[in-house]
């Protein structure tokens, strides 16, 4: 799921801070992989924000950007949808921190059979140390900043990476149930551009294929897989389309793509039971506020 939230900062000059924009928290998800999932219900209570340098515990400085507090299927939003989790309005500046509340007793994976899976129910959700009602913090890459005009931050909260099956742990485990192992990130959505395409099967007028697996990679396409840093999940649509949305194109980013053949990598993996192949495509670029096209993906 991602969040988003428009801010207005100030220069740090000694007048008065000026105005602030208005603040939209948004929401949106990296799609959850596995097809047996119906939904996928978070409780989110809060989100908070940083505008200065200090983001310790003790910090005074975090403001609140949504208070929510109700439960959303983060599964349903996925290709880039969001869903507008509240407004604020924040001095001229940059977001330095990014923090998201929520409730797991409140919080539950329906499986497609109608099994609603939760932290108490067998088999269940294993939450953890997260149980109850933790404080997530977001990666941010780099600062976010605020101009007078408002901003719009987005927080891509990966449900694909933060519930894992036991088997993926410990492959002689029969619980069909999921660990919590939280993964989001903050960005500044007006930095970030977007990779799309379309999976069809063996031929480019094939039929489309659809919940094929796809993972974005930043790294070099002439070393191992595993030597790649893995970005972001999303899975095709009925149509076989599929969108990586708020793809950071930053400083950041820059630096690893300076180097001897680093480039976003997409690869593509046919749904379980497919008789179909594995295609990787590499060599993408993303452009703050555009969308890559990436074509037809063609699984042999």
């Amino acid at each position: 799921m991602s969040l988003g939230a428009s801010v207005a900062g100030c220069d740090g000059s000694s007048v008065a801070p000026q105005a602030g924009g208005t603040t939209r928290t948004l929401l949106t998800d990296d799609p959850f992989p596995y097809s047996r999932v119906a939904r996928v219900d978070l409780f989110i209570v809060s989100v908070s924000a940083s505008v200065t340098p200090d983001t310790g515990a003790g910090s005074t400085s975090f403001v609140t950007l949504a208070t929510p507090n109700r439960r959303i299927d983060v599964l349903s939003l996925q290709n880039g949808l969001t869903e507008e989790l509240g407004t604020a309005s924040l001095p001229v500046g940059a977001i330095t921190a990014v923090r998201l509340v929520i409730d797991t007793d409140l919080s539950s994976i329906t499986l497609k059979s109608g099994a609603v899976l939760t932290g108490s129910s067998t088999p269940g959700i294993h939450w953890q140390s997260s149980a109850g009602r933790p404080t997530l913090n977001a990666l941010l890459h780099e600062q976010i900043l605020v101009p007078d005009t408002g901003a719009v931050v987005v927080i891509d909260y990966d449900v694909g990476k933060a519930f894992i099956t036991p088997q993926e742990i410990d492959p002689t485990s029969t619980d069909s149930g999921f660990v919590f192992s939280p993964v989001l990130r903050a960005a500044d959505a007006a930095r970030t551009g977007s990779i799309a395409g379309t999976v069809r099967a063996r031929a480019t007028n094939g039929s489309a294929v659809e919940n094929a697996s796809l993972r974005l990679y930043l790294g070099n396409p002439g070393t191992p897989e595993n030597t790649w840093s893995m970005l972001g999940t999303t899975r095709s649509d009925a149509t076989g389309a599929f969108r990586f949305a708020y793809v950071t194109r930053s400083s950041y980013w820059a630096s690893l793509l300076s180097q001897t053949g680093k480039s976003y990598i997409v690869a593509v993996d046919p749904p379980v039971g497919s008789a179909l192949g594995r295609k990787l495509v590499p060599n993408l670029s993303v452009t703050a506020g555009e969308e890559s096209a990436v074509g037809t993906v063609v699984l042999p």
